[in-house]
């Protein structure tokens, strides 16, 4: 059959032929070039979609959009199982740069690339439970704070103190003890323990320190909320586990609240009314972002 046609092909003139071939060769580099941008356009489209993410997950939703981005479930199972020596030790966006000039950046992306340099890089959000020392005995010291306290506080002394507890919780999984009524949180701010720093909320690197002690790896976290909603990784909200993290309620690019779960539903915060640490429902609004600091057992 080929032969036929072969023979066919020769006995065309050769203008003819000579035609055939370059439609033929025009044909295949248009096939080509439709190919690369497919791909290029594939990509570039991942990148944007990625940091958006990115950007959602450091500085909360973005005002202009008409609903919430989140990975589909079949990345996240996908880039779950990423080993640890595939998730970028550092963010990849951290080198992001934005002209005081250019005018069709949003302050919500001039938020972000300012956030980025400190703000760890973000997986989907974990869909799996954590379990452990660390995360019984964030827990047990949550629970613990939510009692009638001395005095009023507010989301600032609260985020403070619950700097204290995620250090002593985080802790735990080497020491096998859980510190209960030593330090925790409540209405009256509890420092770190003595010898130990952690960032504020205006330095740019190291906002989200993992300090080497003698028992264990612990996390010190920075002292506010809006830099404390930059640490860990996000969490989906089906597997909200206690110790993870709460932010809501965003006000320029930052949450004005935070919580610690104590379960999939609970969570320890400050009552903004009295000032009291109370147990309560999380929040199911659109602008809640989870994120986990405590490694334990997934």
């Amino acid at each position: 059959m080929f032969g036929q046609l072969l023979f066919l092909a020769l006995m065309l003139p050769s203008g003819v032929l000579i035609g055939i071939v370059v439609v033929i060769a025009v044909a295949a580099l248009v096939a080509t070039l439709i190919w690369v941008v497919l791909m290029v356009g594939s990509a570039t489209s991942a990148s944007s979609a990625d940091l958006y993410y990115q950007c959602d997950s450091a500085v909360g939703p973005d005002p202009s959009a008409t609903e919430t981005f989140m990975p589909t479930t079949a990345e996240n199972a996908a880039r779950e199982t990423l080993s640890p020596s595939e998730v970028p030790t550092t963010n990849p966006y951290a080198s992001l740069t934005v002209a005081p000039d250019e005018s069709d950046v949003t302050d919500w992306q001039r938020a972000c690339v300012s956030a980025m340099p400190s703000a760890p890089y973000q997986l989907p959000p974990l869909l799996t439970a954590n379990y452990g020392p660390t995360a019984a005995c964030a827990r047990k010291l949550a629970l613990a704070a939510a009692q009638p306290a001395p005095g009023p506080g507010s989301a600032e002394t609260f985020a403070q103190s619950a700097q204290s507890l995620i250090y002593l919780a985080s802790g735990a999984s080497g020491t096998g003890s859980c510190a209960v009524g030593i330090a925790g949180v409540g209405a009256t701010a509890q420092p770190l323990p003595p010898g130990v720093a952690a960032s504020s909320s205006t330095s740019a690197q190291g906002a989200c320190n993992q300090l080497t002690n003698t028992a264990s790896l612990q996390v010190a976290l920075p002292n506010t909320i809006a830099a404390q909603s930059r640490c860990g990784q996000r969490v989906d909200r089906s597997a909200v586990s206690p110790g993870d993290l709460v932010f809501w309620d965003y006000h320029d690019y930052s949450p004005t609240r935070m919580g610690i779960a104590v379960d999939t539903t609970q969570m320890v915060t400050s009552d903004p009314g009295s000032g009291q640490v109370v147990q309560e429902a999380i929040p199911a609004a659109s602008d809640v972002r989870v994120k986990r600091v405590l490694k334990g057992s997934s």
